[in-house]
């Protein structure tokens, strides 16, 4: 009986993905609202550049069409993540009148959806190279856009495998209601030139041209205003001298005396903490408030806790966060946020 050497079960290479072109169609849905179909266009196959070129413009151009915001260059720099997915499954969600756009894909997914914004952060390989600058910046990029434009970013994990990405601006226009402009330092104060105030400017305030005493041939000058900080009130008029016309000279072998200014009554108070440059007020939003009122109670607080507090996604406390930082008015302590001495300051505006 004849036998045979069992041969061992060899799977076929895998055949390594060309990346100058694009074999795959991709889908565009445009929804008017959620109670309709929405329209749906296709991106046929074509060449690299030129796909992710036809997909980036074609998206642009339904979504202000629809009455969008979000500029060319943030859907150009997320229509290009799709080539780490080499190009499967790609649809692209319009929605919210061109305001919310939803990249969805079938690759592998994004493990790190926190590093995957961040600069630096890159699993481009050397093809990809050819089309997209592969350096981690483009997700980065977006992100600030929209933090800056009071919008939001997310990442998810899609149906099966693959990844979501999620840009908004939707809400960014009603959000600007929300904000409250709150001034940490309380009204600035007056400081007066003349001590007991502005009653005592007359007392105090020196006469010219006329000898002292003579009534009702005083006329006092008027009082220039003073900027703030430390300053010298007017020198009071000088007495009428024995001397006749020798008044206001020098006696023999002396010299005249330097005039001696009196300090103000009142300087303005210096802040505690230095202000933000530029701005006299902050403005926050609605969860901005309500995150240093949590602070203020708790001490120090991470995202999931906040998350909890306030019901909120993590992308949109993560955001909040960035700005209260931005700001000065938390810092983060490991896993934990808590308030600066600035942030302290702004709490009794918020109560």
């Amino acid at each position: 009986m004849e036998t045979h050497a069992a041969q061992p079960d060899t799977a076929p290479e895998a055949k390594p993905f060309d990346y100058t072109f694009v074999e795959t169609v991709g889908r565009i849905a445009l929804y008017d609202d959620l109670l309709s179909a929405p329209r749906v266009i296709e991106i046929q196959p074509a060449a690299t550049g030129a796909y992710i070129e036809a997909l980036a413009s074609s998206v642009y151009e339904q979504a202000r069409g629809a009455g969008g915001s979000i500029p060319y260059t943030v859907i150009r720099e997320v229509s290009e993540n799709f080539i780490h997915a080499q190009f499967k499954g790609v649809l692209v969600t319009i929605r919210d009148q061109g305001n919310t756009i939803v990249f969805a894909d079938h690759g592998p997914g994004i493990p790190s959806k926190e590093k995957a914004q961040m600069p630096g952060f890159s699993s481009a390989v050397e093809p990809m190279r050819n089309y997209i600058r592969g350096v981690g910046s483009g997700l980065p990029i977006v992100r600030e856009y929209l933090e800056s434009s009071h919008g939001t970013i997310t990442i998810e994990d899609n149906l099966g495998t693959g990844a979501v990405v999620t840009i908004s601006l939707a809400g960014a226009d009603e959000e600007e209601d929300d904000y409250i402009e709150v001034n940490p330092y309380g009204a600035m104060p007056q400081a007066s030139p003349y001590p007991g105030g502005v009653e005592g400017a007359a007392a105090t305030a020196p006469t010219y041209g006329v000898a002292p005493g003579v009534p009702g041939a005083a006329v006092a000058a008027p009082a220039a205003a003073q900027p703030y900080g430390y300053g010298y009130a007017p020198a009071p008029a000088p007495a009428a001298s024995p001397y006749g016309a020798m008044a206001g000279q020098p006696l023999p072998g002396t010299y005249a005396a330097a005039p001696v200014g009196a300090p103000l009554a009142q300087a303005m108070p210096y802040p505690a903490v230095a202000p933000v440059a530029g701005a006299s007020t902050l403005r926050l939003n609605k969860i901005q408030q309500e995150m240093l009122r949590l602070l203020a109670v708790e001490g120090s607080l991470g995202n999931a806790d906040i998350c909890r507090r306030l019901g909120a996604k993590p992308s949109t406390v993560t955001n909040n966060f960035n700005e209260l930082r931005d700001k000065s008015l938390v810092t983060k302590d490991g896993q934990k946020y808590t308030l600066t001495p600035y942030g302290a300051q702004v709490i009794p505006g918020l109560l």
